[in-house]
This record gives structure tokens, C-alpha cells and sequence, in this order.
């Protein structure tokens, strides 16, 4: 596979990446949300808010998050998916770095091709001088 074929591949890769990012944080937000309303609606016995404060509020949904099985498997989830990110975009930065190092070592090949031509090309047209070697 080419260069180009494969930094396409490579970037497309990183696209789906990205989506399935996206994905799995919309979905997350989904649940932060049930959660969070479902506890500014908790009453206790006497109709009042079972939890008076937002610090009390917090706490309470980072432990139903944490309780939540969808939730955490959403979360490991979407770690692996985001170093699988960094991977393809490293992979990719070195992809095209190898490339443009492949074009110049290319375009230095046909100068210096192109320079010995020139340099035969003179000679074999240049007119000997009488009496020189």
C-alpha cells in the first residue's frame, strides 16, 4: 500500500475513532442526566429535598455514577477508545512526516539525476581545446 492510501486508511480510522468518542460521551451525558433529576426530585419523609445543597447533590450523584454498571462500562470504554485516538494520531503524524521525508529524498534523487545530465550533456558538447589532455 502507498503512502497516500495508507494515511488515508489511517485518518479515516481516526475519524470513526472520534465518533465512537462522541458517541460514548453523549450517551454518558444521558445517564448523568437521569441521574442528576432524579435526585433534585428526591424528597424525604416530610416532602422536603432530600438533598438540600449542591455539594450534597454532587456527592450523591458521583456515587450512583459509580454504582451505575452501564456507566462505568461506558466510561472504561471510552478510555480505550480514546488512547486508540492518540495511537492513530501519532500513527499518523509519522505516516506523513515519513512521507514528506519519502518526497524529498525523491525530488534529491531526480536533481542529482538531473544535474549529472547536464553535466555530461556539457561535456560531451563542450570542443576540445588542441594540445589538451
Amino acid at each position: 500500500m502507498s503512502y497516500p492510501e495508507t494515511i488515508e486508511q489511517t485518518a479515516l480510522k481516526l475519524a470513526d475513532t472520534t465518533q465512537e468518542i462522541t458517541t460514548l460521551r453523549e450517551r454518558m451525558n444521558e445517564i448523568e442526566i437521569v441521574e442528576t433529576l432524579d435526585i433534585a426530585a428526591a424528597k424525604n419523609g416530610e416532602g422536603k429535598p432530600l438533598y438540600s445543597n449542591e455539594t450534597t447533590r454532587s456527592a450523591a450523584l458521583a456515587l450512583r455514577l459509580v454504582g451505575n454498571e452501564d456507566y462505568t462500562e461506558l466510561k472504561e470504554t471510552l478510555a480505550r477508545a480514546e488512547r486508540k485516538r492518540q495511537e492513530l494520531t501519532a500513527r499518523l503524524e509519522r505516516l506523513r512526516g515519513e512521507f514528506k521525508l519519502y518526497l524529498v529524498e525523491r525530488q534529491a534523487v531526480a536533481v542529482t539525476a538531473a544535474a549529472s545530465a547536464i553535466e555530461s550533456t556539457k561535456r560531451s558538447t563542450t570542443p576540445r581545446r588542441s594540445g589538451a589532455p
